[in-house]
Formats: structure tokens, C-alpha cells, sequence
């Protein structure tokens, strides 16, 4: 619900992918490990959104499965994090490869 429509793909040996096509968010389970990525093409207030979304997926995550979320880009558990720090991370990371890229 909190993605609205996803793609899960399944496969082998207790491995789930799924995939949100509007922001890009991807939840990747393999065995007991758990991922989410989120690609760096959101800044400002849509990095804001997404990364709200990010959060609020992983703390669904934690409560599911007992695991602590870790974000490496700030090197400490999420819930140690605060949302405007990742937004200006991310903002800034993705300004910097549009300048680069020319996107």
C-alpha cells in the first residue's frame, strides 16, 4: 500500500525483488538479508518524497523482521538518521551527476 503498484519478482532460494517504477525504490530479499535502493534521480522536495517513502518502508521492514536498517551514504543505522540529512544527500548527489551527465 505504502508504494501503491509494484513488480515482485521471485526466485529461487528465498529471493524476492520488488519494484516501484515511479520513484525507483527496489526491496531486495535474499535469505535473511534485506535491501532497499532508491536511484539517484529525485532532488529537493521529490528526494524529500521518496526518501520519506524509503523510511517508512524500512521501518515496515523492522518491525517484520526484527533487523536494524542501516544507510551506508550516512554510516549509522537509519533510525539514528534524520530524514533531512538523506534528502540533502541525495539532492546533492543528484545535482552533482546531472551537471555531470548533462541530465
Amino acid at each position: 500500500m505504502l508504494l501503491e503498484e509494484v513488480a515482485v519478482t521471485e526466485y529461487e532460494q528465498e529471493s524476492l525483488d520488488l519494484s516501484h517504477s515511479g520513484t525507483g525504490i527496489n526491496l531486495s530479499v535474499f535469505g535473511d538479508e534485506v535491501s532497499i535502493t532508491v536511484p539517484y534521480w529525485h532532488a529537493g522536495h521529490d528526494a524529500e518524497v521518496v526518501l520519506d517513502k524509503v523510511f517508512a518502508l524500512s521501518a515496515i521492514v523492522e518491525k517484520e523482521t526484527g533487523l536494524t536498517a542501516y544507510d551506508p551514504q550516512l554510516e549509522r543505522p537509519l533510525t539514528d538518521g534524520q530524514p533531512e540529512a538523506a534528502t540533502e544527500v541525495m539532492s546533492r548527489i543528484t545535482e552533482d551527476l546531472r551537471s555531470l551527465y548533462g541530465g
